[in-house]
């Protein structure tokens, strides 16, 4: 019996010839990147874990950390804290701060912390709000909530109760009005559908959306427009529920992943639904910002993405990609740090990013075309 030793051995060499390529058009575009690359310099750490809960609003930064409130720049100076509960649930608005446990909620001047209205609730509380004029709470049991509307001092104005059956998704207030929004999904019937409703405290219900046609999972207001994402397409509606149909927009195979929130109308990111999941890598960006689109590539696979006006940001590990709206070029730069997570930014473009357990904030440079 005679063996043909060649053939297996030229398989074997094919496959390792392959596999050398790979790995050295890898480390080529790799060194590509590195060469081209600028430093951003430092990382101030915060005195908080990535296992936290952090927010951040304008140019601030908010935190539980040992039983405190605590509210820091981005330099990590501390601008005030206040004693809470070490178990308790809390969010950041641009008018003030919700602290809540069990059935009890404390409404925080965003200045300084102080406690300025208490409100109770018959159940436990799954959500809270402050707004311009009101606060909101959310209180369970989940499927069939009940919604305190009240004034900053804690003093219920109405309460909403025609959410049986329903989970409620998300709610807050239209920035500079005197209107409350609630986003709810009726997954009981073989279609699930979501509602998004408007309500002046008081009066009851002013407009609803209803979509069966897809499951929203963002939306945004503007002055004058209600920008609602979902699935399938982005949908524009005034104020009463109807629809611009002319501002929609297909997204179908796009999962939106950043949103400026400094701009009257923000930039979108998307990421095809390829390169998202459990472990992202994001370089194809579709960007949408009013009418105007335009798709972006970047040099190196993302984790996750950020926008602030019209800058792109692309968080790779220890690189940042960084692109414009309306250009299709982009910049890389070397993080001080390997970046898991972005958690917000704010309104002085300093980045709140997770490395490991800890927490980081880092200065963020603009898009030049230099």
């Amino acid at each position: 019996m005679n063996f043909d030793l060649d053939r297996p051995l030229s398989r074997l060499q094919g496959i390792l010839l392959s596999a050398l390529v790979c790995v050295v058009a890898f480390l080529i575009a790799l060194i590509s990147v590195s060469s081209k690359s600028v430093a951003l310099e430092s990382a101030v750490r915060l005195s908080t874990t990535s296992s936290g809960d952090v927010q951040v609003e304008d140019e601030y930064i908010y935190y539980l950390e040992a039983g405190s409130l605590h509210c820091v720049s981005h330099s990590g100076k501390f601008i005030w804290n206040t004693g809470v509960d070490r178990s308790s649930n809390f969010k950041v608005s641009s008018n003030g701060v919700a602290v809540w446990r069990g059935t009890r909620m404390q409404i925080l001047d965003i200045k300084n912390g102080v406690v300025v209205g208490n409100v109770s609730a018959s159940n436990d509380i799954i959500y809270g709000v402050v707004g311009d004029v009101y606060a909101a709470v959310v209180a369970g049991p989940e499927h069939s909530s009940t919604v305190l509307l009240t004034d900053l001092y804690g003093n219920v104005i109405d309460t909403l109760t025609d959410f049986d059956g329903v989970t409620v998704l998300d709610c807050g207030f239209f920035h500079g009005r005197e209107l409350f929004w609630i986003m709810t999904l009726d997954s009981s019937g073989s279609i699930p559908t979501c509602k998004i409703s408007t309500y002046k405290p008081g009066r009851r219900e002013t407009g609803s959306i209803s979509n069966m046609e897809q499951v929203i999972y963002k939306v945004m207001f503007r002055s004058s427009n209600i920008c609602a994402v979902g699935t399938r397409n982005l949908n524009v509606y005034d104020y009463t529920g109807s629809e611009k149909v002319s501002e929609r927009k297909t997204v179908y195979g796009w999962h939106l992943e950043a949103v400026d929130t400094v701009s009257e109308n923000p930039l979108m990111l998307f990421a095809a639904n390829t390169q998202v999941g459990d472990v992202a890598a994001i370089k194809d960006i579709r960007c949408i910002k009013g009418q105007s689109e335009m798709y972006l590539h970047f040099p190196v696979a993302c984790t996750c993405l950020a926008a602030y006006d019209s800058t792109i940001y692309g968080f790779s590990g220890s690189y940042l990609a960084v692109g414009s709206f309306g250009v299709k070029t982009s910049q890389i730069y070397r993080m001080p740090v390997n970046v898991d997570d972005v958690l917000g930014i704010t309104a002085e473009r300093y980045a709140v990013v997770t490395s490991g357990s800890s927490v980081y904030v880092i200065e963020l440079p603009e898009y030049t075309d230099k």
